[in-house]
């Protein structure tokens, strides 16, 4: 899929100037630092952000690991820990470079068979085999090769070879003393327990015995890699030189694995209490388990939403031992940003947007179909880009997220929508992929969640639903009530789904079918305008309508415009095609309105912004569902001023016919401006 240009938009480069402000080391004792976890759900962002970080931060002592593909390869915690250290060890121009003697040394004793039925020969053996780690005679390559055969005869961990640059970078050490001064700070005891083997057969014994053993000498191991780090950044010489602290950037850190590292690295810290050089970075669709319990300690779950300032600004929430922030879907301009990109990338000759400033307009009429989501974003734009030169925009963005199963005919050439909505549901189960459909007709999930008639024999997958209503990383706060929402982009896509079922029009798995139940619950519940708001996703333009001049006669006209709003944004069917052309629907519609003159008035408002997108809305809140497709040049604009105005007239009310005229207003410029 395309590249959804992260670490170049706004968002990603707030991230990047916290993240520097960390990074900087000034002279004098350590200090401490986060451990920073990014959320995001499917598609924000994250493994793009980290590889764009992997590359700022070259110059720096830095580690990039996908936590998940070590996980699937079998890998442990123990790897994810040799090969942290190894990338924080590569050379880099113009800084020391960084050795674990430590932890080199300890990686080569758990890695070595001894004799554990006498204490005295594991110790004669340990002892030889760091002797043969350190001897200079052999070459690095020699010794790797030594060390893989021994591995593949013995059986031993897949990491046995790569410690011997760790314990090849602890001969700078001048003197065994400071290895033995590391060791001091672990959690297995210090030089006062015998000799250094001693020690380490010691943690040989530990990690090749029960369970928890094994867990403690993993623990010795990670205090190691700390107690080096910091002896890296010790003395006068580094006081002077390292002027940064170490990145570790990873990915998927709410894998198992990921998991599981995480935790034992933030014991570590606890065990010690003194700081590290270490600003980790870690990525994760889900809460990590040990920032849920950061959270159940302080009695409340934040809302990493609020990580971002009014300013832009980056600034994660504190949350234990963890700070943690939410990767935001792009803003309207980040997006803008990207349509420019994309209209400079088009062949020469091709056809461009008729409107009267192209880059707005496609990234205006991008953003609302996407609000921003940065995979879907990226996806759209490279859809509409690699479409035929000659084809108008107005049918490239009408195909662009157009269904793939033949149920739109003509076939679209190109759509994104397929690998998109495949990478939406990744996480949920096949039993509620199929039922999310239905639940995409009503404005929010609890709305879904309460009408019985929705579940009929799905009663098994509610369990399921009712959890991924309670993900705040895979849902967005509704405009109008801020309870649980699909995201824009999910709930589009599931529309097209659900319209393209074939089926008896009761059953809750089709568009009639899904509709009927919820405004029958609306009705139960007493809520007309939701009944209206479904008679008008069902075809039934007249009874939204007289709902409509009813309340006309009923309430002022800041309410009245507040429920027209609310009801136009119903979604539409396609009827098995893709949208027509604004003017030819709106007239077919319409037909010959009927009533008195308020209600052929409405009729025509109604029906008008029910195909139209609308305005940008005053203030910065969340915007509610729209749909440009129908109207993708905003044709229906002046038929629309012109209905608010025509109500306005018979109104004696100063302020009534003042908000209608205001409203009127609204429509005077396009939607991209």
């Amino acid at each position: 899929m395309a590249d959804d240009r992260a670490g170049r938009t706004e968002r990603d480069a707030a991230i990047r100037r916290q993240l520097a402000r960390n990074l900087h080391r000034p002279q004098g004792p350590l200090q401490p630092l986060p451990a920073l976890v990014l959320l995001g759900g499917r598609g924000s962002g994250k493994s793009a952000l980290t590889a764009q970080l992997r590359e700022w931060a070259q110059r720096i002592p830095l580690a990039a690991l996908d936590l998940e593909s070590i996980g699937e390869r079998g890998g442990t915690r123990i790897d994810v820990l040799t090969e942290l250290a190894f990338q924080l060890s590569a050379h880099r121009d113009g800084l020391p470079q960084l050795g674990f003697p430590a932890l080199g040394s300890l990686l080569a004793a758990v890695g070595t068979a001894v004799d554990v039925r006498s204490r005295e020969r594991a110790v004669r053996d340990m002892a030889e085999a760091l002797r043969q780690g350190r001897a200079r005679e052999h070459s690095y390559e020699e010794l790797q090769g030594i060390a893989d055969g021994i591995a593949q005869l013995a059986g031993l961990p897949g990491w046995t070879s790569a410690v011997l640059p760790l314990v090849q970078g602890g001969m700078r050490l001048p003197r065994l003393m400071r290895l033995r001064r590391r060791f001091a700070e672990t959690s297995a005891g210090g030089p006062g327990r015998g000799s250094t083997a001693d020690f380490l057969v010691g943690v040989n014994r530990l990690y090749h015995g029960y369970p928890a053993q094994r867990a403690e000498a993993e623990q010795v191991l990670l205090d190691a890699f700390l107690a080096d780090l910091r002896g890296a950044y010790a003395t006068r010489s580094a006081d002077r030189r390292r002027t940064t602290h170490c990145l570790a950037l990873l990915d998927n850190a709410d894998s198992p694995v990921g998991e599981s590292f995480l935790n034992l690295l933030l014991d570590a810290r606890t065990r010690s209490g003194r700081p590290d050089p270490l600003l980790l970075v870690a990525t994760a669709r889900r809460r990590p388990e040990a920032l849920v319990r950061a959270e159940t300690g302080g009695g409340r779950r934040l809302d990493y939403r609020a990580s971002w300032s009014q300013e832009g600004e980056f600034l994660p929430l504190s949350a234990g031992l963890l700070s943690a922030g939410r990767l935001r879907d792009l803003e309207r301009r980040e997006v803008e940003a990207q349509a420019a990109a994309t209209l400079d990338s088009i062949p020469p000759g091709s056809v461009l947007p008729r409107a009267d400033n192209a880059v707005r307009w496609l990234g205006w009429i991008v953003y609302e179909l996407t609000r921003g989501h940065p995979r879907g974003t990226a996806a759209v734009l490279d859809s509409l880009r690699r479409m035929p030169a000659d084809m108008p925009w107005d049918e490239r963005v009408r195909q662009c997220l157009a269904p793939l199963d033949g149920s739109v005919q003509p076939q679209p050439v190109l759509s994104a929508a397929p690998a998109l909505l495949e990478l939406l549901l990744r996480d949920c189960s096949a039993q509620l992929a199929r039922v999310l459909p239905r639940t995409a007709a009503c404005t929010t999930l609890g709305r879904a969640e309460t009408c019985e008639g929705l579940w009929e024999g799905q009663e098994p997958v509610l369990r399921e639903f009712v959890s991924l209503s309670a993900d705040d990383l895979r849902t967005v706060p509704d405009p109008d009530e801020g309870l649980p929402a699909l995201h824009r982009l999910t709930r589009f896509l599931l529309l097209r789904r659900l319209d393209a079922v074939q089926g008896d029009a009761v059953q809750p798995d089709t568009w009639t079918g899904a509709h009927q139940a919820l405004r029958a619950a609306a009705r139960a519940r007493g809520d007309l305008r939701a009944v209206a708001y479904h008679d008008l996703a069902l075809g039934d333009l007249g009874a939204a309508a007289d709902y409509l001049r009813e309340r006309f006669d009923e309430c002022g006209a800041d309410e009245w415009c507040a429920d027209l709003a609310w009801i136009q944004r119903a979604p539409a069917r396609w009827g098995g095609a893709l949208p027509e052309p604004a003017r030819e629907r709106y007239e077919r519609l319409v037909g010959v309105a009927e009533g008195d003159a308020a209600r052929r008035a409405i009729t025509r408002l109604l029906t008008a912004g029910w195909i139209t997108a609308h305005p940008r809305q005053d203030g910065t809140g969340p915007a509610p569902y729209t749909d440009p497709l129908g109207d993708p040049y905003a044709e229906l604009y002046p038929d629309i001023a012109e209905e608010f105005l025509t109500l306005r007239r018979p109104i004696g009310n100063e302020h009534d016919r003042h908000v209608l005229l205001r409203m009127a207003q609204r429509y005077e410029r396009k939607p991209w401006w």
